[in-house]
Formats: C-alpha cells, sequence, structure tokens
C-alpha cells in the first residue's frame, strides 16, 4: 500500500469544526514553551492513554501535517479502510515485526512529511505510560530525523478505552523538541529508549490531577468493571461491578468511589482492615501482580476455548468469525488447536514474540503473528482482559528474550523477580 500525504483538505476542516469542541469542551490547554518547530522533516512521539490521542496531537501540531502510524486492524473497517489512507495513516502489525511500516515511514520522511508515532503500541489500561518495544530506540536512531515529544495529559480520564463515548474534563498537551539530529548520532539505542521512556512517562512530574468536569462526575466508574476483574479484599474474580462514581465487589460488598483525578475513596471514609488500592492505577497493578505470582517454573498449561476472528477479504469488510477452538499458554508460548477457515489448523506463537496482547473490553484479545492479525473470542467476554494481564505477567517471566522497556511501576514482573 503506498502511502499518500495527508489530504489537506480534510486535514484543515477537521482543524476548523473539531478545534473549537476540543478547546471548550475539554479546556485544551497547550505548553509549546520548549518546542521549535523543526526545518526538516520530523517524528512526533506520544503516550497512548485513549483513542482522542490521534485527533488532539494532529490538531495540537496544525498546520504542520502528520501520517499517523495506525493499528492494522482499523484499516479492515467502514468508512476508515477509505478514510485513513487519504489521512496519510501508515498500517502496523502491532508487536509484530512489520517491514512494510518500516518502509512506509522511511517514505513519508525522504518525501518531506512528517510521521506521528505511539512507541507504546497500544492504550493504557490504566493511564499509566507502560513502557515500548527496544526496537523502538533502534529505529529513531536510524531514521536520523528531529523527534518531538508530544506528552497529552487528561485523556485518559475524558475517553478511557474501557468505556464508551467521551467525558467533559480537560486535556493538557506538553509539546517539546526531545532529539536533534546531533543527539542521535552520539546517544546509544540504549539511551535514547530511557529518554522516550522518561518522557512519555511523564517523570518529570507525576503528580496526579482532577481532568474530569462537572458533567461527569455522575458516571465516573462507569464501564470501569471491563479492566478490574479481581476483588482487592476477597480475591473473587469478575465479581465486580459499577454503578455511577462506584466500583463494588458483589461477592464480598466492598466498594470505591471513583473521584475525577481516576483516584478511588472509600464511600464512607472509614479504613478497611486491608491495604486497598488508592487509585484505578494501583487497584490494576495489584491485579497484575497477583496474576504474577500464580505463574511459576512448573506452572500448568492454560487453556480456553475460544472463536476465532480474522480479516474480511472484502475491504472495509472487518473481521469475520473464521473458526473455533483451544488457545492454551505454557511457559513456551501461546498454541492454538482447532479449525480456521474450514481446516484443520495449530499455530503456535513464541512467548518472545507477543511480549502483550492488546485487548478489546468485554470481546476479544488479539495476536499479532504470522502477518496476521488474530482476534481471539473466549466463551466468557469479559475474560479478554485476565488473558491479556496473564499473557504479559507470563512474557515477563518466562521470556527467553525480553525486547521491551521495563516500567518499574507496571505490576508486570521480570524474568529475574522473585515470584512464590
Amino acid at each position: 500500500m503506498k502511502t499518500e500525504k495527508p489530504n489537506s483538505i480534510i486535514y484543515f476542516l477537521v482543524y476548523i469544526f473539531v478545534m473549537p469542541f476540543v478547546k471548550v469542551f475539554f479546556r485544551l490547554e497547550v505548553d509549546k514553551q520548549g518546542f521549535t518547530p523543526p526545518k526538516k522533516p520530523f517524528l512526533a512521539i506520544s503516550n497512548h492513554g485513549s483513542f482522542m490521542d490521534f485527533a488532539i496531537v494532529m490538531l495540537v501540531l496544525y498546520p504542520l501535517k502528520l501520517n499517523a502510524v495506525t493499528a492494522q486492524k482499523y484499516f479492515y473497517y467502514k468508512p476508515l479502510h477509505r478514510l485513513l489512507p487519504m489521512m496519510g495513516c501508515i498500517p502496523k502489525n502491532l508487536f509484530d515485526t512489520d517491514v512494510r511500516s518500516i518502509i512506509g515511514i522511511k517514505s513519508v520522511l525522504a518525501h518531506g512529511g512528517n510521521v506521528l508515532l505511539f512507541p507504546e503500541g497500544r492504550c493504557e489500561c490504566d493511564g499509566v505510560y507502560v513502557g515500548m518495544h527496544q526496537a523502538t530506540g533502534k529505529l529513531i536512531k536510524k531514521l536520523h530525523v528531529p523527534v518531538v515529544s508530544c506528552s497529552v495529559d487528561g485523556a485518559y480520564s475524558c475517553m478511557p478505552f474501557w468505556r464508551r463515548g467521551i467525558r467533559n474534563g480537560r486535556v493538557r498537551v506538553v509539546v517539546a523538541n526531545l532529539f536533534s539530529e546531533d543527539d542521535l548520532q552520539v546517544l546509544s539505542v540504549d539511551e535514547i529508549n530511557a529518554a522516550v521512556d522518561r518522557r512519555l512517562g511523564r517523570d518529570e512530574d507525576p503528580s496526579p490531577r482532577r481532568f474530569l468536569g462537572a458533567l461527569s462526575k455522575k458516571r465516573l466508574a462507569e464501564g470501569l468493571h471491563n479492566i478490574l476483574y479481581w476483588c482487592p479484599k476477597c480475591g473473587q474474580e469478575f465479581t465486580t461491578q459499577t454503578d455511577g462514581c462506584v466500583i463494588r465487589c458483589t461477592a464480598c460488598g466492598f466498594a470505591c468511589e471513583v473521584d475525577g483525578a481516576m483516584g478511588l475513596q472509600i464511600p464512607d471514609d472509614t479504613e478497611p482492615p486491608f491495604a486497598y488500592p488508592k487509585s484505578v492505577h494501583e487497584w490494576f497493578k495489584a491485579q497484575a501482580e497477583m496474576e504474577a505470582r500464580k505463574l511459576h517454573e512448573n506452572m500448568e498449561s492454560i487453556s480456553v476455548n475460544v472463536q476465532v476472528r480474522l480479516p474480511s477479504n472484502v475491504p472495509g469488510g472487518g473481521m469475520n468469525m473464521c473458526g473455533a477452538g483451544v488457545l492454551s499458554m505454557d511457559t513456551t508460548g501461546w498454541h492454538f488447536d482447532g479449525e480456521l477457515c474450514g481446516e484443520r489448523k495449530s499455530l503456535f506463537f513464541p512467548l518472545n514474540t507477543v511480549p502483550a496482547l492488546p485487548f478489546d473490553p468485554d470481546d476479544v484479545f488479539q495476536i499479532y503473528a504470522h502477518g496476521t492479525f488474530y482476534c481471539f473470542v473466549p466463551e466468557r467476554p469479559r475474560e479478554s482482559v485476565k488473558y491479556s494481564v496473564i499473557g504479559e505477567c507470563a512474557y515477563w517471566r518466562f521470556s527467553s528474550d525480553l525486547y521491551m522497556t521495563s516500567r518499574k511501576d507496571s505490576g508486570f514482573l521480570p524474568l529475574s523477580a522473585k515470584v512464590g
């Protein structure tokens, strides 16, 4: 697929009609004190807290235009299969070697265009930067173009991927120059990766803020049960439910109220006799640590009956149900045995090639491999988040090669960690 320049007319119309809404509804605040527009084609990188990030970064940098690197799956759906190419988007198989996307990036830069990249490769579950593939630093060094960082705060609160719709709030974007061509010439790949992690992880300013506005305060917890499936009090799974601003466990009654900074408060202000999570991030982290503790050197294979969706052969046809079988995981990787497209198939995805399993809440978890995009639908679709978390924990615990940059606050334990 040839990568086109972003359509100037569509770009202009989006800016004219969408930017005023973003400024008012999200009280957009932009800080460009550390930004000087490069005189040459450049690479823009951003953290990925929500599906709004593409639009926000592109609007903030306008009139500079960007060709965004976009997950391949979006190109399968109407009307995106036509709109994304018109906007110059570059398709990418997530967490899979994709020479085509690298060629697309180089082509855009060689022809004077600018590229937007989200190194995390997926939306943040809990609003905290999750790190990136180490090959990102290698790519940045080889591209040898200026790099601009766009740190987005607030978009996660306004449009977390675990719920539908948008919420009134405040979004703050800090645009700054990160690397010059001279910097890239002297920095090592590890130094580049570390600098990207620091900048996109907002290490310089980690304090939480209240990003949500008054219009959203009645439904702050809505959809949160789609990612927080484990109760930190009784340990039961898939017993969490949400109602308005409250998430509670139906098994033991433990409940928390969600505030505008994605913090958690006990409704009656009485401290429970256990260390309950103080934020959505702390809960998700504790959940990951719980799954990591379950993994041990002689772990039993984890199996789940799944249906499988594959991309349609018809442009814009979406994903079609193409088979079913059993997906299992052991210390070597993921194994699928079943039927695909009318044929008996056995597939193997080595653990070190699946560092993360992106998922759609209450629907599917995904593996990009063999040049194909596989959507696995478990018998209970809500369990998609669990298999995503287990898969990432297993990667850090058992993979012979670790290709992701480690974030100390993620909850996923590296291979060297002592797990009881």
